[in-house]
This record gives structure tokens, sequence and C-alpha cells, in this order.
């Protein structure tokens, strides 16, 4: 006999009730993140960016189980909403097929942040990396919100799975709308082919001169990894005066928790301007100083910014 609760209620979950679960599983993960970090800090601030697979490593065992027939196809985060995974016969899946399922979303996710070095991101390796990491993130995020008739992403397409209303009897659904597999295709080729604009740009200035600065800031024994940039601030003042600030930014990650050191904080300004001679026409300098780590399902940082003429930094050279 049918469950009351059943009644009326479509087999396929609505949008909102997976983000929902989702929710549920993040928070609790982060949790763990935040449990582990309270004892292995130090680590995961020496593994920088890299980091996140560390957080991956967690996820993959804890939704690649529970979202199989070990667990009923349920997280506690879907348990919570009553939600599961199921196949195409409304039955939980086996544990190599739900491995499969969330690495198709959490290998991009966890990549997306990491720390690669600047030769892999100016060698072939950029192309796989742009096509697994922006491609396969912006599919996903592309058929959440867009594929209403099954709600199937790229991770349940890939293995043939669909979150379901734990309880509701499998219903007859219509077929994915075909243009969506075209775009999701754009995407992918998209993705794999701005690389080779990318590259084309790195090798001209100031693209250049802002990653030998960042080589040279990485150089540094506080320094664990460094990212420069360049850009404009515009300040409306009370007598609708328009004031453009230019200035040559950069987020620094430090090995020790040493934010509030100035002068480790004007040395690195000093390396900004000594490798980028553009810095010299600058209005200002800025620093900021960054301790913490990131694995992806929790994150820890304190941080501490400093800005410098760069006209008083030549002076007291």
């Amino acid at each position: 006999m049918e469950d009351e609760t059943e009644i009326g209620m479509k087999w396929i979950s609505s949008f909102w009730r997976r983000v929902g679960a989702f929710f549920i599983d993040s928070i609790l993960l982060g949790v763990i993140g935040l449990l582990l970090g309270l004892a292995l800090e130090d680590l995961f601030v020496e593994v920088g960016g890299w980091g996140r697979l560390i957080g991956f490593a967690i996820a993959l065992p804890y939704f690649g189980i529970m979202n199989s027939k070990i667990a009923g196809g349920q997280t506690i985060g879907k348990r919570v909403l009553k939600l599961r995974v199921v196949n195409s016969e409304n039955q939980p899946i086996d544990i190599i097929r739900s491995f499969i399922r969330y690495s198709v979303i959490g290998v991009p996710f966890f990549l997306n942040g990491a720390q690669f070095t600047n030769e892999a991101l100016l060698s072939f390796w950029l192309y796989p990396l742009s096509f697994i990491v922006f491609g396969g993130f912006f599919s996903l995020i592309y058929l959440y919100i867009f594929n209403r008739v099954t709600r199937q992403s790229l991770h349940d397409l890939a293995v043939g799975t669909f979150v379901v209303n734990a309880g509701v009897s499998e219903q007859k659904l219509g077929s994915i709308w075909k243009p969506h597999l075209y775009i999701v295709g754009a995407l992918f080729v998209t993705a794999a082919v701005v690389p080779s604009f990318t590259k084309t740009l790195s090798q001209s200035e100031p693209f250049k001169g802002l990653l030998a600065t960042q080589i040279a800031l990485t150089n540094n024994a506080e320094v664990n990894y460094a990212a420069v940039s360049y850009g404009k601030s515009t300040f409306v003042s009370a007598s609708d005066e328009t004031n453009v600030t230019s200035y040559v930014g950069s987020k620094i990650f430090l090995k020790t928790n040493t934010v509030s050191n100035v002068e480790l904080a004007r040395e690195l300004a000093k390396i900004i301007l000594n490798n980028y001679p553009q810095a010299k026409n600058k209005n200002l300098i800025q620093v900021n100083l960054r301790y913490g780590y990131d694995i992806g399902i929790a994150s820890k940082w304190n941080n501490h910014s400093y800005s410098f003429d760069p006209g008083e930094l030549q002076a007291n050279e």
C-alpha cells in the first residue's frame, strides 16, 4: 500500500530539497574539517592549496559510501530531507558506481583553488586541467539549474542516477532536453580552448612581469605562495570629486603566523617594486599577508593588509 506521505509528491526531488540536503552534509563535513584543523593546522598550512585534496579524500568516502546501497543511497542530509540516490529502476547503486558519481562532481570542485605551479599552468597540463575544472564546474551548475525534467546534473548523467524522494514510487519521466547536452558540450570545448589564449597572454606585458614578481615573492623564505595583480579603485568624495587610485595588489600566503609583521610586509613590497617596474608609476603597493588553510570542506584564515607609497619605498632603498 502506498505511504500517505507520498500522495501528490513527485518521484524526482526538487532543486531546493537537493540544495538543502547538500547544505546539511556540507555543515557536517565542515565540522569534521575544523576539528581536524585543530590538530593538524601546521600540516594544512604547509601543503597550501593542495590541502583541498585532503578535503576531497574525506568527502569522497563519505558521499561514495553513503550514496551507495550500503547506506540505502542516503547521506545524512538526504536522510533528514527524505531523499536518496537511485538508478533508473529506483534501486540504490553499488559502491563503485557511487564513488565514480561523486568523483565527477568532487574533482572539479576540489581542484578549483589548488595551487598549481607556474610551470604546470604554462604547460600542456593547463589544457586538461581547464577541461576538467572549468568545463566540469560550469556544466554541473548549468544542469543543476536548467535540467528541470530529470533534475540530473553531470554526475548523475555520467552513471545513470537520479535523486528522488524516498518512499515515492517510480514515475515515468520525460527525456532530457537535447539542447542541454549541446550546451554542456560547448562548455567543455570552450574550457579546453581557452588556455591557448591565456598562455599567449601570459607571455605579454604586464602579465609576464606579474608572473616574474610572483616567483620572486615565493622565493622569500617566509612565503608559501603569492599572487600579484594590478588595478584601479574609484572613490567619489563628499564634494562629488572623483578620485582614482592605481595600485599593484598582492595576496601573500605565509608559512608562519606573522601577518602583523609590518617590516615583513615592507620587505615584500620592495620585492614587488624591484621586480615589477610598472609599480613605480602606481599610487600604492598593497600587500595582504595571509596565514591559514583551505581544505575544501573547511578553512581558517588570519590576514592583515598594508599599503605602501612606491615613492617612499624608493627613497628608503
